[in-house]
Parts: C-alpha cells; sequence; structure tokens
C-alpha cells in the first residue's frame, strides 16, 4: 500500500474517555515518511511524541504513548484509512473519546480529503507463524498475503457469552465493520476503575455500558464487543509504522499482548 496523507487541517473536541478532560485534536498533513506524530501543544516546548513501539508508556485499559492516554481509536482509524503522515496537535493528556468508536474520526478525515503519496510502504510479510500465549488469552499471526483478523472473547454472562468474527481488512470493510464499533465497560467495575484514575470521562455517550442484566444502551451490532477488540487491535498494530499482511488471530487478548506482538511481529 502506498503511502498516504491528508489534505486539509481539521479538528474535533470532546471529553476524554479516562481523564475526563476535554480536549481539541487536530490533524494536519505531513510529508512522506515523516509518520505519525503527537504534539502536546498545551505543555512548555511542545514535546513531540511519535507514533512508535518504543514509546508506549502504559496499556492498562488503553494504550500510552509517552504521556498521551488512549491513542488506540485515532491510531486504529488513520490505518484503517491508509494515512501513514500525519502531524496531531492535542492540547491534553488525550484524544476526545467522542462516540467511543473510531467512526468519528474516520468522518473527519475523509471530509479533510485523503491524499496518496508515492512512496511505498514497508511491509511486514511472515515466513512462518508467530504465536504469543498467556494463561487463557493467545494471539497468533499467521503468514498471509493480505491482512485479516480473526477474533473471539468470551465472557461468563449470560446475555453476552462467546463473541467471533473474521474479516479481510480494507478500507471499506474496516469503515462498515469495524470503525462504528464503540469500547465498552462493566458498571460494576466503574468505581474501582475511577479510583485508579480511569475511565472519569465514560458515560453511556461514548461507552457501551453492561450492567448485571444487560445492555444500558443500544447496540449497533449483535457482537459490537468483539468488533471493538479488533478495532483496538488495528490500532495497536499500527505501532509498527508497516502495512501488515498477515493473518492476526486473537483470543481475549489485550492492549498489553498486541503490544507485545507488535514487537515480535518486527523482529520476525
Amino acid at each position: 500500500m502506498k503511502q498516504g496523507t491528508i489534505k486539509n487541517q481539521v479538528s474535533v473536541s470532546g471529553i476524554g474517555l479516562h481523564s475526563g478532560i476535554n480536549s481539541t485534536i487536530t490533524f494536519k498533513p505531513a510529508e512522506t515518511d515523516s509518520g505519525i506524530r503527537f504534539i502536546r501543544t498545551d505543555l512548555a516546548g511542545r514535546p513531540e511524541i511519535k507514533a512508535d513501539l518504543n514509546n508506549v508508556s502504559n496499556t492498562e485499559r488503553g494504550t500510552k504513548l509517552g504521556n498521551i492516554y488512549t491513542v488506540e481509536h485515532v491510531l486504529s482509524a488513520l490505518y484503517g484509512l491508509s494515512i501513514t503522515n500525519v502531524t496531531i496537535e492535542l492540547d491534553g493528556m488525550e484524544p476526545p473519546a467522542l462516540d467511543g468508536s473510531s467512526k468519528p474520526f474516520c468522518e473527519l478525515l475523509l471530509r479533510s480529503g485523503l491524499l496518496k503519496q508515492g512512496q511505498e510502504m514497508k511491509v511486514i510479510k511472515l515466513k512462518e507463524p508467530v504465536v504469543l500465549i498467556e494463561n487463557n488469552k493467545s494471539i497468533i499471526a499467521m503468514p498471509s498475503d493480505r491482512f485479516r483478523i480473526s477474533f473471539m472473547i468470551d465472557y461468563p454472562v449470560v446475555f453476552i457469552g462467546s463473541q467471533y468474527l473474521r474479516i479481510e481488512l480494507n478500507e471499506q470493510t474496516y469503515l462498515k465493520e469495524i470503525a462504528p464499533a464503540r469500547t465498552y465497560g462493566f458498571t460494576a467495575e466503574l468505581d474501582s476503575l475511577k479510583q485508579k484514575g480511569l475511565a472519569l470521562g465514560a458515560n453511556v455517550t461514548n461507552a457501551i455500558a453492561i450492567g448485571n442484566d444487560g445492555y444500558l444502551n443500544n447496540l449497533r451490532f449483535k457482537n459490537e464487543l468483539v468488533r471493538h477488540k479488533m478495532l483496538d487491535l488495528i490500532g495497536d498494530l499500527s505501532l509498527t509504522g508497516k502495512e501488515i499482511r498477515a493473518h492476526i488471530i486473537g483470543i481475549r487478548s489485550s492492549h498489553e499482548m498486541n503490544i507485545k506482538l507488535a514487537k515480535m511481529l518486527l523482529q520476525s
């Protein structure tokens, strides 16, 4: 796939999912081979953080780059639209959650206009499987000529149970099948998360709330939860900075395991 950027500067504002603080994120066009760079405009010296695996600082309930929380939804949207070079200015510690999915970011970026650049992306293409297993979770990368994802989750809750989806990723399937899937959380965990300084901005407008007896808001897909796990996976793996040609098979995989696999892929 060829490198790409956007044609025009675009911005959007909203509260952060974990910080609960309002921020504005601004996407600006960038030159070929410049990659994805975040700039904290609210801090002295406007520090820059490149979207790179070496800059991942935390993976608890989201992926943190340096001092920027929850970057995976933004990164997922960029990869889904083949945007590889962009400067992202952020005037807070976390991008806006918006509706909890990547769809609003995709719509914003599409309105800005997409621009293909001449240079081809470097490619991750496997010769043999890459396997990571931890307790009852696993994530495997199999050789493939295209980016395919199979993912399974299961919860000991009757109305959730097991959810599975397999997809071949391209711009059309991403926009239709993955981007609209929202993040989710269990109301029973909310107090403990807030004590850790997490989920301070979470509500039913930016997340699927799961109560003891059912969902507290309407689902966009019957299996929306596993679709969002795939959305997160795409964002995490995009930190390789390369086009991925592999079949990724995830079983209850977490952000931490996604990042570990991404590092293994670069070493394969």
